[in-house]
């Protein structure tokens, strides 16, 4: 029986500060080498900003359309929201959902400046106003967005789905990402962004398998070594389809 591979965290765009990104088409052409079946799309963090909440908009049109012309890949989408623009910033959560039909709100704390935990980043987070979504927050090894801090901050919005993104560059942050998941039942663990068995082990084994899900951060580390971490861990079958996909789609059921 073949399998399904579902990758909730991936981009498209540029982030200028490593000069890495890709298009909607070179994302497709590397799910297809990689077999990826579908991905949860967001904008790359970190893009040029000359124009401000303009990129922004164009950014999450983009995604949008990507979206609705391959529904088949791209089951849902996430907006980007540069807390920093304030006002126009919140703004632009209504449009993102309202408007444009994407799903949920990707962040980077450290490649947009600003701190989970803040006034700011709550303004946006109310902005969704009790609407069911998704939410990736890249996780950092400090208190930007660290596990402990995403939990703070996803008990105070049960309608969103928190994805914690890659917690696991060091010790501590893995072991705050184990207490986030037990302790939160909004928040979830994705093994983005590195290619070692004995990650995916260490977290099927420390929160269960039903909290963890596949994700890649392409085009920043190659999806085919992250699905090879999966494929090598030690396992079981039912685990492994969870982790790949079983998971990722029911939780895309009930947005």
């Amino acid at each position: 029986m073949a399998r399904t591979i579902i990758d909730v965290h991936s981009h498209v765009g540029r982030t200028i500060t490593s000069d890495v990104g890709q298009t909607v088409d070179e994302w497709i052409a590397l799910m297809a080498s990689s077999g990826v079946d579908q991905a949860v799309l967001s904008v790359a963090a970190g893009g040029l900003q000359s124009e401000g909440i303009a990129d922004t908009r164009r950014a999450n049109d983009g995604v949008a359309a990507a979206v609705a012309a391959r529904p088949d890949l791209f089951p849902v989408g996430l907006a980007s929201v540069e807390v920093r623009h304030g006002a126009a910033g919140v703004a632009e959560v209504g449009r993102a959902f309202d408007e444009l039909g994407l799903k949920g709100l990707a962040f980077h704390a450290t490649f947009e400046g600003f701190s989970v935990d803040s006034a700011a980043f709550a303004a946006v987070l109310d902005a969704t106003g009790g609407r069911r979504g998704l939410v990736l927050l890249h996780s950092t090894p400090d208190a930007k967005a660290s596990p402990r801090a995403i939990a703070a901050v996803a008990t105070g919005y049960p309608a969103l789905t928190f994805v914690m993104g890659h917690p696991l560059f060091s010790d501590d942050q893995k072991a705050q990402a184990v207490e986030a998941v037990l302790s939160t039942p909004n928040v979830h663990v994705d093994i983005a962004y590195q290619a070692d068995p004995a990650t995916t082990e260490f977290f099927v084994r420390e929160v269960g398998a039903g909290r963890v899900l596949f994700g890649s951060d392409a085009p920043f580390f190659p999806p085919a070594d992250v699905i090879r971490s999966v494929d090598e861990a030690a396992i079981s079958d039912a685990d492994r389809e969870a982790v790949f996909s079983g998971n990722a789609r029911a939780l895309l059921a009930s947005l």
